[in-house]
This record gives C-alpha cells, sequence and structure tokens, in this order.
C-alpha cells in the first residue's frame, strides 16, 4: 500500500502542475459526481454495528481476500504481521496491507474481533489465503478466519485557495475530523493542493461529505471543489443491486 500511494501521489503531483489553478472548470480537479447514480447499497458502516449507505463504488470499491487474526496469548502482534508479511513474500503471494478489523461481516465480528487483520493483493482468491495460512500458519497465531471483504481504495484531491498546501495540511491535522473518520489515512501536499489517500472498510456517503467539508474547510474553498477518485485502475465492484455474494470460507483454530 505505501508503494502504490507514493506512486499515484507522484502521478497526481504531475496532473496538479499541469493544470494549474484553471483546472477548475474542468478535468480530474472538476466538481465530481454525487457518486453513483443507481440505488444505494446498504453496508456495514466503520462502526461494525450500524448501517450506512454507499454510493461512492465502482472503481472506488474493491474485492479483496482477507485475514483474521487471533494471536496466542503473550505473543507480540508486531511480530505476528512482521511474520506474515515474510511467509507471504516467500510463498510468492506478495505484499499483505494492513487493514481495520471493521473490513469482516458483521456475523463474523460477533464471535472474533481480530487483534491482526490483513488484506491480501487484489486477485489473490480467498482459496490461496485459506491454503497459505494452512500452509505457513506462525506459530504464535491461535486462530484465523479468511474471508472475502470489501474495501473503499480511494483519493480525496483538493486544490488550495488564499493557502499554501502546507497550512492547509496542518489545518486538517489540527482539526483532526479526517482522523475520526478515516482512521488511517495518507496526506500528501502536492503542488498546488492536497490529495489523501484512503484504504480500509467501506465508507457511508456522509462520511465521505464530512471529509470532503473538512478538507474544504483547511484549504479554503468549497466541499464541491474536493473530488474523489479511485485509487486504483479497474472496475470494482458495483453496488448498485446490493452487495455481492462475496464467498466467504471456514475458519479454522490455530496451534
Amino acid at each position: 500500500m505505501p508503494g502504490k500511494l507514493r506512486g499515484i501521489a507522484l502521478t497526481l503531483a504531475m496532473v496538479l502542475v499541469a493544470v494549474g489553478v484553471a483546472a477548475w472548470s474542468g478535468g480530474w480537479f472538476a466538481t465530481p459526481p454525487a457518486g453513483t447514480p443507481a440505488q444505494a447499497a446498504t453496508i456495514s458502516d466503520d462502526a461494525g454495528d450500524d448501517w450506512a449507505t454507499t454510493t461512492f463504488d465502482g472503481p472506488m470499491v474493491r474485492k479483496r481476500a482477507a485475514i483474521a487474526v487471533h494471536p496466542a496469548r503473550d505473543a507480540d502482534r508486531e511480530h505476528v504481521r512482521a511474520e506474515l508479511r515474510a511467509a507471504a513474500k516467500a510463498d510468492g503471494i506478495g505484499e499483505l496491507t494492513d487493514v481495520s478489523f471493521a473490513v469482516f461481516s458483521k456475523e463474523m465480528l460477533t464471535y472474533l474481533v481480530p487483534e491482526v487483520a490483513v488484506v491480501l493483493p487484489e486477485g489473490v482468491p480467498v482459496q490461496r489465503a485459506e491454503a497459505f495460512m494452512r500452509d505457513r500458519q506462525p506459530g504464535d497465531v491461535a486462530f484465523y478466519i479468511t474471508q472475502n471483504v470489501l474495501v473503499h481504495d480511494v483519493t480525496f484531491a483538493v486544490m488550495t485557495t488564499g493557502v499554501t498546501p502546507e497550512q492547509a495540511k496542518q489545518r486538517e491535522d489540527a482539526e483532526g475530523i479526517l482522523s475520526d473518520s478515516l482512521n488511517h489515512y495518507v496526506t500528501t501536499v502536492q503542488p498546488a493542493g492536497l490529495t489523501v489517500g484512503y484504504f480500509g472498510p467501506l465508507l457511508s456517503d456522509g462520511e465521505i461529505g464530512k471529509v470532503r467539508e473538512a478538507m474544504a474547510r483547511a484549504a479554503g474553498t468549497s466541499a464541491d471543489r474536493v473530488t474523489v477518485s479511485a485509487t486504483s485502475p479497474g472496475e470494482g465492484v458495483d453496488l448498485s443491486n446490493g452487495v455481492p455474494e462475496l464467498n466467504a470460507t471456514g475458519e479454522h483454530q490455530g496451534h
């Protein structure tokens, strides 16, 4: 994930330099659509016990295989993460990305709130995740569950007015709204504005609205000037007809 965000940041930086302030009337920083116009899908929000709606789907929503881990007693969670990352590389899976437990289904979270949660690279099936854990389960993992999940992988962007991009970032950090709404995100100062990369549990339209408003306040502009776009190319997941069948797999007791 960090590598992906660095690549996105470089690309957006070049776009910002090219378009300049005149880009407000069109192009990448044009007023964004409200989201998919079709009927919104009902999905678990970040709290895990309430329900929200999102119309920011398609390429902005991705299906990923995830692993929920309950470490053994007294195990170090960072050590468990390091073991999983090393095993995934050795097994040819690639980079694992840390993610909030809130990506997992509401049903699973009723009996397990994982202390460690990671997602596999896009395109790796959940069956591969199951086989990986079966063959390479670290000794300090007491219990794990593999499951397909949906995540938001989005980039927010805004051009500043009357303040520098660095000042806008300072305002954004001081207010703390993004921390409350997104929990984990990466803000990048661009030549003409800010980009915020988010990868995690699905955000409701309301939460996305709060983020846009907070970024707009920090940048000295209006919320409709804060764009929301997919971080990665590809079709993503259409939620206009509801949440698709994710074909979650079973669970396994560890050592």
